[in-house]
């Protein structure tokens, strides 16, 4: 693509974006989509081979719906970033026929999922499942939205596209709880896997994977000041933070899943919109799991609400959930299998005892922390993302809990134009405290009871205090002295007042993990083969899986899992 200015990239982004929605949706024609791919910079070969590509997959999807078929050899129920993931790969040598179930819709083409600057407008929108927890004691009762997505691509649909991999520790406690399959070295190799990297191949990143992604620009005052304030402060610079097995006190500028025209590159653009076309995969999408058809201790198929009327779907070999951190869990409640005594309550049968479906769910905390500039800042981009700092509350932690972000600007500030100001953002990483996801009813379509128990742990309340005294510490550093005029956040506080600003500002990060946690343990309700314990035929490949979270974003290390799982099936 030819170089542009951030605007002009922007736009013809969004432009691609309609293109090739519209064409995979047959509401252009093939001539067309090719003029517009060329007028947004794309060279005429590649615009012709995506015309091609996008008429066969319109084409051969509209022939898949108009005769579903009673039995598919494999059953995905979620089209999110691990469904998108599995569809690929299950159908990939044409032998076996696969059937992805999403409740969402298909319409990439909508400026809130194509552009990824303004990713909070999918929050309560058509494209998320509208969930949020119950009122946080510790977080003075307030209710936390929890954001996810209802549409093809799932969360990497709809998140901020930030991509990184984590450290070596995360890996290592992952292969702790369920084995060597699970260790740093067949992450990377994984992450090699799916990642395409703008800067090229390297012994821990991808160059030639399914998912494109570069280093934001570095060009910003905002970027150089945090990662300069961050050296000031003890940390080693790594401007490729992607490219280092620990970042244990590291500060660089992460990645993002965002082409150099400036459009979001989500699972389903990566994975399942060019695995369309093949005669072998059926995506029937806008439709509801209500629950797994599982009799004689084996999961022989899903129900599913199919244009109002409810229909089985038998799996010759296998069902594979795929519906994340929230859904997953439920779905298996749902079906018979999670804590007796939970589901003797809402009088759904018991079929497996598992106690700890839907336990175990801890996320990430997110704080803002807001500095005015003594004069307009410079204008935003990329994304706006701006350095990346990690840290250790304790020196005894063999890997990072604390992550923080810098921003360009100041948004949605009181009193303040979004370019007068900086962000450092803090994140509670590695949270002690664990929750439950919870049915309201036995009916698939209530909402959720959705309790992560935020600060429910002591430990988790000192650890983000000293994050959050080193995000302070961050936006004042020597790095911003020409920039900063006023820190505006808890000017001069300590601990307790710290910790009640936390109590009263903390939110979600939306990473959503551990309620279907892998382990080789019996307690643990799925194996080390992402078998659910108990039910044959059944998998579970996604977020849910992890027994202990990254101390990253979760997109990359998600992608990573589904592309494990599919090595775990297809072997």
């Amino acid at each position: 693509m030819q170089d542009m200015s951030s605007d002009g990239a922007r736009a013809s982004g969004e432009t691609i974006n309609a293109a090739i929605d519209a064409a995979y949706e047959g509401r252009i024609n093939r001539r067309r989509f090719v003029k517009i791919l060329v007028a947004a910079g794309a060279g005429v070969a590649v615009a012709r081979d995506m015309a091609e590509q996008a008429a066969h997959a319109q084409a051969n999807q509209a022939a898949q719906l108009a005769s579903l078929k009673a039995e598919y050899d494999y059953i995905i129920v979620g089209g999110g970033s691990s469904g998108c993931i599995l569809a690929h790969r299950l159908s990939q040598d044409g032998r076996a026929s696969v059937l992805v179930i999403e409740g969402g819709g298909t319409n990439l083409d909508q400026e809130k999922i194509f552009n990824p600057g303004i990713y909070t407008r999918n929050f309560g929108s058509d494209t998320d499942w509208g969930y949020k927890s119950v009122p946080q004691k510790a977080l003075n009762n307030r209710v936390i939205v929890a954001p996810v997505g209802k549409i093809i691509g799932g969360g990497s649909s709809i998140n901020a596209t930030v991509w990184l991999k984590g450290d070596k520790a995360d890996y290592d406690a992952w292969e702790a709880a369920a084995g060597s399959g699970w260790g740093y070295d067949a992450i990377i190799r994984n992450f090699k896997k799916v990642e395409r990297y703008a800067g090229g191949e390297t012994a821990i990143r991808g160059g030639s994977g399914m998912m494109a992604t570069r280093k934001p620009a570095m060009a910003h005052p905002v970027t150089r000041a945090f990662v300069d304030s961050a050296v000031g402060l003890g940390k080693v610079e790594h401007m490729d933070i992607n490219n280092v097995a620990s970042v244990l006190d590291a500060a660089g500028q992460q990645d993002i899943n965002v082409d150099a025209n400036m459009r979001r590159i989500s699972a389903a653009h990566a994975y399942l919109l060019p695995a369309l076309s093949r005669a072998n995969l059926t995506l029937l999408a806008g439709t509801t799991v209500t629950r797994l058809d599982i009799s004689g201790g084996q999961c022989r198929g899903v129900v599913a609400v199919v244009d109002g009327q409810e229909r089985r779907f038998s799996a010759g070999r296998e069902v594979v959930v795929c519906a994340g951190g929230l859904k997953s869990p439920k779905l298996l409640m749902l079906s018979g299998v999670g804590p007796a005594d939970h589901l003797r309550q809402h009088g759904i049968p018991v079929l497996v005892d598992a106690p700890q479906v839907g336990a175990n769910l801890h996320d990430h905390l997110l704080v803002r922390l807001v500095f005015s500039t003594k004069d307009k800042g410079a204008p935003q981009i990329d994304t706006g993302h701006s350095g990346i700092a990690y840290m250790r509350s304790s020196p005894s932690l063999k890997g990072p809990d604390i992550q923080v972000f810098g921003r360009q600007n100041a948004p949605n500030v009181k009193d303040l134009a979004p370019d007068m100001g900086y962000l450092t953002m803090p994140g509670l990483m590695k949270p002690k405290s664990r929750g439950t996801v919870r049915l309201a009813s036995a009916d698939p379509m209530a909402p959720l009871l959705v309790d992560p128990n935020y600060f429910g742990e002591q430990a988790d309340v000192d650890a983000y205090a000293a994050g959050i005294e080193f995000g302070i510490a961050l936006g004042n550093g020597k790095g911003f002295d020409g920039v900063r005029k006023d820190q505006l956040s808890i000017p001069g506080a300590k601990k307790a007042e710290i910790v009640e600003y936390v109590r009263a500002n903390a939110a979600t990060y939306f990473h959503f993990v551990g309620t279907c946690a892998m382990g080789r343990s019996s307690s643990a309700p799925v194996d080390e083969a992402l078998n659910v314990r108990g039910v044959t035929r059944l998998r579970i490949a996604d977020a849910s899986v992890m027994p202990e979270i990254t101390c990253c974003n979760t997109h990359a290390p998600t992608l990573s899992l589904a592309e494990r799982a599919a090595e775990i099936i297809l072997a």
